[in-house]
């Protein structure tokens, strides 16, 4: 795809130098270099809190998509993490590290999109809050390296993900606050504080069951992959006018079914 870690500097170097470029090449003039170069300052390097779990992702295709009045793709996410897993969980801290702008969407690079090596939290550079706007200190170990955030961490994948912001008729002449604002849904830019780790933001009776490897009814299909991973196997039917989704977990004579109906456990059966 193209995308790659920005340096703040490099990026806005970069953006200077490629700008008339990519305008040859297709991109949209309604986007002044002006607006451009003000998304890349306000964005590359730039750390929120995750609103919607990512899926995990390897092309373009993959991405978790935002339209251009604000709104996500919810069936294609729900299929998505459904299929492939979560890269990042609702609540957690990512930081952007790549943008890249195409003649009809820009394509934001998280966590490092699935790059081999440190996690992300071991990249962070940080003393005493993002961008001098306060914030975390990040406690260093004797090594150097900053601690793993506190609490149990969901299984995951370990591919990267994508946001893609998507404008059918090319992308307009925005700022970097009006790009923000259209990502909201997503990503919050007001909270970075990781102090709370994603395990304690959900109810207490699927919290306690998912340090337990457990699956109970009521849960979704996020607390499910945090809890189990990924099935074996996964079966749809309707009934009565409205499509299951069975999840299998093992092998006979010992198999774990979890049913949903929409994005919610309605049943756990397990046979052995």
């Amino acid at each position: 795809m193209g995308s790659r870690s920005l340096n703040p500097a490099l990026g806005v170097a970069l953006t200077l130098l490629l700008a008339p470029a990519a305008a040859r090449a297709g991109s949209p003039d309604n986007l002044s270099p002006q607006n451009r170069l003000a998304i890349v300052r306000a964005l590359a390097s730039e750390y929120a809190t995750a609103r919607q779990p990512m899926p995990a992702s390897k092309n373009v295709r993959e991405a978790l998509q935002v339209s251009h009045d604000g709104q996500v793709n919810s069936e294609k996410l729900r299929q998505d993490l459904a299929k492939r897993g979560a890269a990042v969980y609702s609540g957690e801290i990512i930081q952007i590290t790549g943008i890249d702008f195409k003649p009809r969407f820009i394509l934001l690079e998280i966590n490092g999109g699935g790059r081999k090596g440190r996690k992300w939290w071991q990249r962070i550079q940080i003393e005493g809050g993002v961008g001098g706007m306060g914030g975390p200190t990040i406690e260093r170990t004797p090594t150097g390296q900053p601690p793993p955030p506190p609490g149990p961490e969901p299984e995951r994948t370990q591919n990267g993900s994508w946001v893609l912001l998507s404008f059918p008729d090319g992308i307009p002449d925005l700022t970097a606050e009006q790009v923000k604002q259209l990502l909201a849904s997503v990503l919050d830019f007001t909270t970075r504080t990781a102090a709370v780790p994603w395990i304690e933001t959900i109810p207490e009776e699927f919290r306690d069951a998912i340090k337990e490897k457990r699956v109970v009814v009521g849960m979704n299909r996020e607390m499910v992959l945090a809890a189990k991973g990924r099935p074996e196997r996964k079966v749809r039917e309707t009934r009565q006018g409205q499509q299951y989704e069975d999840w299998l977990y093992g092998q006979s004579p010992y198999v774990l079914f979890v049913t949903f109906l929409g994005d919610q456990v309605v049943e756990v059966k397990d046979f052995h």
